[in-house]
């Protein structure tokens, strides 16, 4: 059922904004899942190992691809597609249940880190912008009734 693929360094997996048919799960080696930024550079999001997955979100829902991943070590990656998924649904109901849990539970995490990253980040932002606010302040000229 899962397909193979053994991959060397720099090799392009899936890319942000095709169509996706299947996820991967690492056997061994290493990924990068990249994202393009508003300037259309690619930015490093992590680094996923043995035993990890991801194109999860192509199974679930029928939208592009939302990043990009490399293979950043020479790596062995099995593939389920959608057609696999489905064949499990008919033939193994338990197991299907149990990928889709993991699944669910794998997108539950990431959700989690992503909404510390964001939170954290906005903190650091608005922290930033009292500073230079109470620094613009401190400079502007006082009006003429106060000097």
């Amino acid at each position: 059922m899962l397909a193979e693929h053994t991959l060397a360094p720099g090799a392009t997996v899936c890319s942000e904004g095709e169509q996706g048919r299947s996820m991967y799960v690492v056997a061994s080696g290493e990924v990068e899942v990249r994202r393009a930024n508003s300037r259309g550079e690619q930015v490093p999001i992590v680094r996923l190992g043995r035993g990890e997955f991801f194109g999860e979100m192509t199974l679930i829902e029928i939208q592009p691809r939302s990043a990009t991943v490399v293979v950043t070590e020479p790596s062995t990656l099995y593939a389920l597609t959608k057609k696999d998924l489905y064949t499990l649904y008919l033939e193994d109901l338990n197991a299907y249940i149990l990928v889709l849990q993991n699944i669910c539970r794998q997108l539950s995490r990431r959700l989690r880190k992503a909404d510390s990253r964001i939170s954290e980040l906005l903190t650091s932002s608005a922290s930033a912008e009292r500073t230079s606010t109470a620094a613009a302040v401190t400079k502007s000229p006082k009006p003429a009734s106060q000097a």
